[in-house]
C-alpha cells in the first residue's frame, strides 16, 4: 500500500483516498451505500461489529462489497504517470479465498495429495489478506498441519533433507498463519501421538534458528491442553531439549520462544518437579544475569516463582549459590513486575524451605536487608511490599548474629510495624 506519508509532496486525487485509512486505495470496494472504501479497511470495520457505513452511518441492508474495476484502473493509471515521483503501481487485487477452495486444500493435505504444493497455496492464501488467513484458520488448517508433523520411522535420527525442509516448510506455514499466536485449542487437536512430539523435539535439537522457534511456539500452544500428558509419555525430553535451549542464550528468539513453552508447561505440579529433576532451576537462575530484554528476565523470573511454589523448586533454588545475589540484584535494577517476582522468591524460598533459617541468613549475608529495606520506600505493588515486610519480619530471629546496624534495625521496625 502506497502510504500517505511517502506521497506529502504529491497531489492525490481526494475520491483515491479512502475515507477510513485515508490511505491510497489499492483495491476499492463498494458498499451498498454507493460508498466506497479499501477493501481491508472496510472489513476490518465490518469484522469489528458495525452495522453501519463509515461515512454515511446509514444502517446497511447488505455487507457485500463490490469491487470497483473502473476506480481501480484510474488509481493504477495515476500511479503509472507518476512513477517518475516516486509513485509505485497498486497491484490487481486477487480475488479473496472461498471457503470450499480452502476445504479442498485441507482434504489433500488429509489424504496425502499435492502436499508440498498445497502447504505453499494455504500459506500463500494467508500472506494475501488478513480476511483470507483469517478463512484458512478457522478452516481448521492448524490441526491439519500440526497432524503433519510426524517423525519418520526407522531413519528417525538422520532423516532425509526432503523431509527435513517439509517440516521446516511446516512449522514456518504455521507461524505464518497463526503469526506465532497459535491458537491452544486448534493445537491440541492436532497433536495426538508421541511422534509428532518426536519430531518437534527432533527440530528443536536440529533445525534451524526459525524452525526451532516456531517448533517451541507449536509445544506452547499445546503445553496446557487437557490431553497433553497423553500425547507427551516422554515429557522429560521435552523439558532436556527446551532447557538446554535456554542454556545455549545462542539465538534469543528461540529461548524466548523456550521460555514461554516452559511457562505454559508450569501449570501442573507435575511439571514443575519435572523441570526441577532435569536441571530448569539451575538454567533459568544462571540465565537472569544474561538475560538480554525486560520480557525474557520477567519471563524467567515467573517461571522460578511458580517453581518456588513446590518443595522440589524451593530446595533447588535455596541450594543454588547464585540464586539470592541475583534475585537481590533485580531487586535493585529490574522493572517492577521482575522486582515482584524476585521478592516473592525470596519469601518462598525463606518461609517454607527446610534449611529457611539458612536462607534468611544467607539474605542478610549478601545485602539483601538493606536492599529489601529500600524498597519499601519505592512505589512498588502492593503484593511487592507486602511480601517485602514479610521478609523483614522473618529477618528478625536471625538479626543479632548478623552485622546490622541499630539504625537499621530502628527504621526496619518503624517500616515493618503494621
Amino acid at each position: 500500500m502506497v502510504l500517505l506519508k511517502r506521497l506529502q509532496s504529491i497531489h492525490i486525487p481526494p475520491f483515491f483516498l479512502c475515507p477510513i485509512s485515508l490511505d491510497l486505495m489499492t483495491d476499492p470496494v463498494t458498499l451498498c451505500t454507493g460508498m466506497t472504501y479499501d477493501r481491508s479497511s472496510i472489513e476490518r470495520w465490518l469484522d469489528e461489529g458495525n452495522v453501519t457505513c463509515p461515512a454515511t452511518n446509514q444502517l446497511l441492508e447488505s455487507t457485500v462489497l463490490t469491487p470497483n474495476h473502473t476506480l481501480r484502473r484510474l488509481i493504477q493509471d495515476w500511479c503509472v504517470m507518476n512513477q517518475s515521483l516516486g509513485v509505485e503501481r497498486i497491484p490487481t487485487p486477487r480475488l479473496p479465498a472461498k471457503p470450499e477452495e480452502v476445504k479442498a486444500m485441507l482434504e489433500n493435505l488429509k489424504y496425502g495429495i499435492n502436499v508440498n504444493e498445497t502447504v505453499g497455496k494455504l500459506r500463500g492464501l494467508g500472506s494475501e489478506s488478513e480476511k483470507n488467513r483469517k478463512l484458512v484458520i478457522d478452516s481448521g488448517a492448524i490441526q491439519v498441519l500440526v497432524s503433519l508433523l510426524v517423525l519418520p520411522e526407522g531413519d528417525a535420527h538422520f532423516p532425509r533433507l526432503e523431509w527435513v525442509e517439509f517440516v521446516e516448510d511446516i512449522l514456518s506455514t504455521i507461524a505464518q498463519l497463526s503469526g506465532l499466536e497459535i491458537n491452544r485449542s486448534s493445537n491440541s487437536a492436532g497433536v495426538s501421538n508421541s511422534r509428532q512430539i518426536a519430531c518437534l523435539c527432533w527440530v528443536l535439537k536440529n533445525g534451524n534458528v526459525e524452525a526451532k522457534m516456531n517448533a517451541a511456539t507449536v509445544l506452547e500452544g499445546v503445553a496446557s491442553s487437557s490431553d497433553l500428558k497423553a500425547a507427551v509419555p516422554d515429557l522429560e525430553q521435552v523439558l532436556e531439549t527446551l532447557i538446554r535451549l535456554v542454556r545455549e542464550r545462542y539465538y534469543p528468539k528461540v529461548v524466548k520462544a523456550s521460555l514461554r513453552c516452559l511457562l505454559a508447561l508450569c501449570t501442573s505440579r507435575r511439571n514443575r518437579v519435572r523441570i526441577t529433576e532435569v536441571g530448569g532451576v539451575d538454567a533459568l537462575v544462571e540465565f537472569l544475569p544474561t538475560a538480554e530484554t525486560r520480557g525474557t528476565l520477567d519471563r524467567a523470573l515467573r517461571i522460578l516463582e511458580i517453581l518456588a511454589s513446590c518443595a522440589e523448586g524451593r530446595e533447588a533454588i535455596s541450594g543454588h549459590e547464585m540464586a539470592i545475589p541475583v534475585l537481590l540484584k533485580v531487586i535493585i535494577r529490574g522493572c517492577p513486575s521482575s522486582i515482584e517476582h524476585a521478592v516473592v522468591i525470596l519469601y518462598l524460598i525463606s518461609e517454607y524451605s527446610v534449611n529457611a533459617s539458612e536462607v534468611r541468613k544467607a539474605i542478610l549475608t549478601a545485602g539483601g536487608f538493606s536492599r529489601i529495606l529500600l524498597l519499601l520506600q519505592t512505589e512498588c505493588s502492593q503484593r511487592t511490599k507486602e511480601k517485602a515486610k514479610k521478609l523483614l519480619k522473618q529477618m528478625r530471629p536471625v538479626w543479632n548474629g548478623t552485622p546490622c546496624s541499630a539504625a537499621e534495625l530502628a527504621l526496619s521496625s518503624s517500616k515493618t510495624s503494621v
